[in-house]
């Protein structure tokens, strides 16, 4: 006969590796809970009627929205993607991809790439690159490159890189290799239209 069998003292389901997100959460409740148990990397896809209001996310956790997703953020940093919907305040950090639509208010900065949308004020740092579309205003400070296309107004501060296009109001400060070929500008009643917003 044969040798008796051995049996496994280990657990042969898997589990999820501890801090890694298994499915996207759905509300903030759920998110709460996921940062509790240690969650390194947390997904989030709610219903666009739920606002999440996510305050300050953790530095060493990862969060990214999509879907329709709508939250805000006063602090840390998140990645939105989809078509969701983001208020960046205070000290908040954004990267934003695909058609990710993002406010930024105060100290926030935003890395806007895809075709995302961005609408700058206070004193917001939008990075713009790829097909985005940034409309800043206040005191912003906007880096324009690739194909991005921004409506700055107020003092706002552009720098353009590559072959992005600029539409300006006569008080806005431009700088860069790729200005003065690729600015235009007009009074503010006619930025906000030219974007489509």
């Amino acid at each position: 006969m044969g040798a008796p069998v051995k049996k496994s003292t280990r657990n042969s389901r898997r589990r999820p590796h501890r801090g890694r997100s298994a499915s996207p959460v759905r509300s903030y409740a759920a998110y709460a809970k996921r940062l509790a148990a240690g969650a390194k990397t947390i997904v989030i896809e709610a219903d666009p009627e739920n606002w999440l209001d996510l305050g300050h996310v953790p530095s060493q956790v990862e969060v990214k929205i999509i879907g329709q997703t709508c939250a805000g953020i006063a602090g840390g940093s998140i990645a939105a993607a989809g078509r969701c919907f983001v208020q960046a305040s205070n000290h908040a950090r954004v990267t934003a991809y695909e058609h990710a639509h993002i406010e930024a208010f105060d100290d926030s900065t935003v890395d806007a790439r895809g075709k995302s949308h961005i609408v700058g004020t206070d004193n917001a740092r939008i990075r713009a690159e790829d097909n985005a579309i940034v409309f800043a205003h206040s005191h912003c400070h906007v880096q324009a490159n690739g194909q991005a296309l921004i409506a700055a107004t107020d003092t706002t501060t552009v720098r353009i890189d590559g072959e992005a296009h600029v539409r300006v109001s006569p008080s806005v400060h431009t700088t860069g290799p790729g200005q003065p070929a690729n600015i235009e500008t007009h009074p503010i009643s006619r930025l906000a239209r030219h974007l489509n917003f």
